[in-house]
């Protein structure tokens, strides 16, 4: 799929799939690696990353990562969708804290071509954003990360606990690698059902919370001539497999998409999955869905949805800024979490949680510890409430959005889900390990489109799966972890 075709669900799962082929690369399997130097600590044969990222200084309550204060830093960061803004706002406080430094924040949309020649020439900034379509390939570049668990255990800079107390749930498990924690992410996506809270507000509808009540709903929404839902078939239907999977996890438990990470045999025929996917056939059955939808891209799907042509849409929590230039004013954009089965093994409230927009501290770099630390300072409750208010999308950091949403409908209601959710959070890897989005986008754009039934369509997502567990020459990974 061409880059400019990516939705952002497909780029965090480029980003991971990148990040995770790493599992079956050694030293020295990519010129990148073999080329490298520099500074810095990092395992004996530089075979696994890692390196403190503590200094040598002596470490004290205000500096606990022992930075050398006089020592230059350099950062850099996607300037994409969240733009730099919040990441030049930390290099301000890093001065604040440390006066003597010079420290360099730029922005860029080319990461590969703008940081692989200095990893190479073994001159890596000190901390680095790697995101985008341009973002540096990960195969390699571990013997080259340092060790981020010092930072999980340092102190907050603005609040009680350590770094990782005040993490939301889950969110170290992406940067996790043979036990080395060496990738923070700062954005938390939530998957939620997104509607105008202005029009259900108007029309004195409640928002579904079961789907006997969403397929009721439909009924009067048809009856306007409008749909519950558009789908974007050319590049987007797998929107509507992560509403499925979601569902099913909340009926049958977070094992049900273990299961399927775990590529077994009859995965997509549990119990939790036939119904779900059962459920999905019901309301296209019962022409919910906008025909037409696998002639076009997610995009146009969700102009017509917030022109009025449907009424819900599936999405991560991106999509406030992704329709911010079509979507009119007083819509009142809020999130909610998906319908479920009834009698289900978690709450309502539970939903899709991920993190995503993943730094790197190089070990090579000149100061590690300064790039831990521009970290710290990053994922302070001050930062974190920057970066929200800035962007309009949750950091990792709990309790660092107010109840408003700064202004933003969407924000507050992203807010309100992980308040209520708690622990009750779950995802699933299986797509972005094995690349098989495109293969779930074909299979969904037959099914959405009417050509495939349920169990077709269940069939045809087991193959997808088969195939993968029996290539011995694919890497596999482990679920669960």
């Amino acid at each position: 799929m061409p880059a400019d075709d990516l939705t952002p669900l497909e780029r965090i799962g480029a980003s991971r799939r990148s990040f995770l082929a790493i599992a079956g690369a050694g030293a020295g399997a990519s010129v990148l690696a073999a080329c490298a130097g520099g500074g810095g600590g990092g395992d004996e044969g530089g075979e696994q990353g890692g390196g403190s990222v503590t200094g040598e200084g002596e470490a004290s309550e205000e500096n606990p990562l022992a930075v050398d204060g006089s020592l230059p830093l350099t950062a850099v960061i996607f300037d994409g969708g969240y733009g730099t803004q919040y990441a030049i706002d930390t290099g301000d406080k890093y001065v604040e804290l440390y006066p003597e430094a010079e420290v360099d924040v730029s922005g860029t949309v080319n990461i590969q071509q703008d940081l692989q020649p200095q990893f190479a020439g073994g001159t890596p900034p000190d901390v680095f954003d790697n995101s985008g379509a341009q973002k540096l390939a990960i195969d390699g570049l571990v013997p080259q990360l340092a060790d981020l668990g010092d930072l999980l255990a340092a102190p907050m800079l603005d609040a009680e606990g350590t770094v990782e107390e005040n993490l939301l749930p889950g969110v170290t498990s992406p940067g996790m690698f043979d036990g080395k924690f060496l990738g923070m992410n700062y954005v938390y996506t939530v998957f939620a059902l997104w509607y105008s809270a202005s029009e259900f507000e108007e029309k004195g509808w409640t928002v579904p919370e079961t789907w006997d009540d969403l397929m009721a709903l439909g009924e009067t929404v048809k009856g306007e001539g409008r749909y519950l839902f558009s789908y974007g078939g050319q590049n987007a239907s797998n929107y509507y497999q992560e509403m499925a999977l979601s569902m099913a996890a909340k009926f049958g438990g977070p094992e049900v998409l273990t299961k399927i990470d775990s590529l077994e045999e009859g995965a997509f025929e549990q119990d939790a999955v036939v119904q779900a996917y059962d459920a999905l056939a019901a309301a296209v059955e019962a022409g919910y869905f906008e025909p037409g939808g696998e002639g076009i891209k997610h995009t146009d799907a969700q102009t017509n949805w917030v022109t009025g042509t449907s009424v819900f849409y599936p999405s991560g929590s991106w999509i406030e800024n992704e329709q911010a230039d079509v979507t009119p004013e007083g819509y009142d954009m809020t999130g909610a979490p998906v319908p479920s089965l009834g009698g289900g093994a978690m709450p309502h409230e539970a939903f899709h949680g991920t993190a995503a927009e993943q730094y790197f501290v190089p070990s090579g770099g000149e100061n590690p510890a300064g790039g831990a630390e521009f970290l710290r300072i990053m994922l302070s409750k001050e930062q974190a409430q920057n970066f929200a208010e800035l962007t309009k999308a949750p950091s990792v950091i709990k309790d660092t959005v107010p109840e408003d949403g700064f202004g933003s409908t969407a924000l507050a209601s992203v807010n309100t889900m992980i308040q209520a959710a708690g622990d009750n959070t779950f995802t699933y890897n299986f797509s972005d390990w094995y690349g098989l989005g495109a293969d779930s986008i074909t299979n969904w754009t037959s099914f959405l489109k009417g050509d495939l039934d349920a169990a077709g369509l269940r069939q045809a997502e087991q193959a997808m799966i088969d195939r993968v567990r029996e290539d011995d020459s694919i890497t596999k990974f482990e679920a669960g972890s």
